[in-house]
């Protein structure tokens, strides 16, 4: 199935305008500060029967939005209309849009062919005769969404009348003329500390019901107790064992499990705010102006309104320059920033500033929810990888820098892919037991794992979506695997896209010649050097010979647009910081014995300079010395794509975090390589001349550094 057919892992989508400018203006009026109902988790604390819009306010409000296309220069609009209840007001709402058709016709106005009336009603109205009447001449320009609690025992804990009554009977009633008139509409459910125990089958009453789309939240408020965070836990597991096990992710969605959640936050994200306030524009019942709805007086409890203009004066500028400037880095805390599950959390912009007073102090009453909905989040994706054997969408969002990932070596005799081989000869297999222990390891502590051998050798049970890493002879290889190539590339494996060219000091000279053979098919090819602590004069000078011919075969990938990446010359010129090996940090390697090691060669170097076990877990005492922030002549060095192995390191030089000289200057030969291409690419106007590699004077940076000192 193609990823694109799973609804639960598809965003909801919000409608983006006819016109080609795609931003799209919110304009929020609230016509009415009362509501038939006294939901008791509702922001709105300060509802009441008094204030309403009425239609001469309505018209100066659009009047001035209208005429001010300076100010409004956005290509599509969403009036959305808002109480209270809005529909308590739907002869007025009726008058308004009236109104609005009628003046964006007369001004010729943009929005006039790119517009939407936007409605979220608790739908006890929903069948009136004047609501149906308005939607019949709206149809087409309408969004309504009725919000539903869940099943009768959650909806009527929280969504009642103001005599206490439960309301679910009452809407219920409506929902199927509803979603006959807007079967796409979607609804939110929202979820308190009091009510969490009924979430399961709140989702499941919602989809039994027809409402295939939930977008589901937790309240930003402080009401929540010690052990919410595990109720939520334990109910999200539930739903999403019950959605594995009835094949329900192709048909329907909850925010819950939306698998962009839950990762650590890039730099692009810290730049903005997680909200449109400021964006939208909300206008209370007396024409004055806020950045959004949350911030009118009767939505807040502890603050007066945060207004920004009114219909009279319009908006005051200065008053928006908070809300203009505001990002995530600006009110968080480090602790959030630096949160290893941090996308996805949700704040309110109007809620920061009722709970501390400022919008830059950002409120995270609901941090232990989401880590608990993370956690949930990720095992139902898991779970979904083993029941399928499909990639699941989580994978699309991760960021594979941030990314750990545990080699299972199957068997002694795998097909190397780095600097090391099996000399020893020995034979170990692991056992079935073991595979399963480290399945179990790997999904309790984060790792991906990816299988080193053939499987079929030792059949692996669990069904699920694995990386692997093959020979090129191999009949397991698929789109999950990556093919090597060990020095030979005779017999090609196009069932993968992606492959590692493996070559020792006898075959250097068909280095060329190797890449040439590969198929077209490949956009990617890892090259990887053996045995060059054996490397003498006549060894480098063939790489040297090798690399000035492969610039010329990459600069043809560019003109012929296929431009083919081999790492060890392309990478330089993507890479602003070091690609540098993540053995024993973010990548460790298990061994058919049970036992951890920073990479397979140290397991077959020797079996005993293990970190750890299953059982005891990663015990590396040594990792801060395989961060590159530790390795003082790779800190100064600018030759990003050396992997600088730590096997080597540790053979040569005795330290983990210290290269050869041998590794510098290949390193350094395959710098001014991609130097040479970059020169030509950036001449034909190939690629943009971005940061431009400067030529230098040394191949071993210890020079620069003792020249220094």
């Amino acid at each position: 199935m193609d990823n694109k057919d799973i609804k639960m892992g598809q965003l909801l989508e919000s409608w983006e305008g006819n016109n080609e400018d795609k931003k799209v203006k919110n304009i929020t009026l609230c016509v009415t500060e009362d509501c038939n109902l006294a939901c008791k988790y509702c922001y709105m604390t300060g509802k009441n029967h008094r204030k309403k819009m009425t239609f001469e306010t309505a018209k100066k409000c659009i009047d001035y939005i209208l005429s001010n296309r300076e100010e409004f220069s956005e290509g599509s609009v969403v009036w959305d209309f808002i109480g209270g209840e809005p529909f308590l007001e739907i002869d007025l709402i009726d008058k308004v849009c009236d109104y609005i058709k009628m003046k964006m016709f007369m001004l010729d106005h943009p929005w006039f062919d790119s517009y939407r009336f936007s409605f979220s009603t608790n739908g006890l109205l929903y069948h009136t005769e004047k609501v149906q009447s308005f939607i019949k001449k709206n149809k087409s320009h309408l969004s309504i969404g009725i919000s539903i609690d869940g099943n009768k025992t959650k909806h009527d804990l929280q969504r009642v009348y103001p005599s206490g009554k439960g309301s679910y009977d009452d809407v219920m009633k409506n929902v199927p003329l509803w979603l006959k008139q807007f079967p796409n509409e979607s609804t939110k459910a929202t979820f308190s500390h009091n009510d969490l125990p009924y979430l399961k089958d709140s989702i499941i009453s919602l989809w039994n019901n027809g409402i295939k789309e939930v977008a589901a939240n937790v309240i930003f408020e402080d009401v929540w107790q010690e052990g919410d965070d595990k109720i939520l836990e334990k109910q999200l597991d539930e739903l999403g064992d019950y959605i594995l096990e009835n094949k329900l992710w192709n048909e329907y969605y909850v925010r819950f499990f939306d698998p962009s959640i839950g990762n650590p936050l890039r730099k692009e994200s810290l730049e903005r705010n997680f909200c449109g306030a400021g964006k939208m524009l909300a206008i209370d019942c007396d024409g004055n102006f806020f950045p959004c709805i949350r911030f009118v007086d009767f939505a807040l409890e502890k603050r007066n309104g945060r207004c920004i203009g009114n219909v009279e004066k319009g908006i005051n500028k200065d008053k928006l320059r908070t809300f203009d400037a505001l990002t995530l880095q600006d009110q968080s805390k480090e602790e959030c920033i630096n949160c290893e599950v941090a996308t996805g959390c949700a704040w309110c912009t109007g809620f920061n500033y009722d709970d501390s007073g400022s919008i830059y102090k950002r409120s995270t009453h609901i941090c232990k929810l989401h880590k608990a909905t993370v956690r949930a989040n990720k095992r139902f994706w898991a779970k979904y990888e083993k029941l399928t054997g499909n990639p699941s969408l989580r994978r699309e969002y991760e960021n594979v820098e941030d990314k750990k990932y545990m080699l299972v070596m199957l068997q002694d005799d795998i097909t190397p892919h780095c600097s090391y081989r099996n000399k020893k000869g020995t034979k170990n297999k692991m056992s079935m037991e073991l595979i399963d222990r480290a399945m179990e390891f790997a999904s309790e502590n984060d790792f991906e794992i990816v299988f080193m051998g053939e499987k079929g050798e030792t059949p692996i049970k669990n069904k699920g979506f694995y990386m692997s890493l093959v020979d090129s002879n191999s009949k397991e290889a698929n789109k999950k695997s990556i093919v090597i190539y060990d020095n030979d590339v005779s017999k090609i494996n196009k069932n993968s896209d992606t492959c590692i060219l493996l070559i020792n000091k006898d075959n250097i000279q068909n280095i060329t010649t190797y890449i040439k053979n590969l198929p077209k098919d490949y956009i990617r090819i890892n090259l990887v050097l053996e045995d060059i602590d054996s490397w003498n004069r006549k060894h480098i000078e063939l790489y040297k010979e090798e690399l000035n011919s492969l610039v010329e075969v990459i600069q043809k990938t560019y003109v012929d647009n296929q431009p083919l990446e081999v790492n060890v010359i392309t990478d330089r010129i993507n890479f602003n910081s070091h690609n540098e090996c993540t053995a024993g940090t973010k990548t460790i390697t298990l061994a058919p014995n049970g036992k951890f090691y920073i990479c397979p060669a140290f397991y077959y170097d020797d079996v005993e300079d293990s970190i750890g076990s299953l059982e005891e877990g990663i015990l590396n005492k040594d990792e801060c010395l395989l961060s590159i922030e530790n390795a003082p002549i790779c800190r100064k060095c600018d030759a990003y794509q050396c992997k600088a192995c730590r096997y080597l390191n540790k053979k040569l030089t005795e330290e983990y975090n210290v290269s050869p000289k041998i590794q510098c200057n290949i390193s350094h030969y395959e710098r001014e390589a991609t130097r040479k291409l970059q020169s030509k690419l950036v001449k034909r106007r190939l690629i943009n001349a971005g940061s431009i590699i400067e030529k230098l004077e040394y191949v071993d940076p210890l020079d620069k550094i003792l020249y220094e000192n």
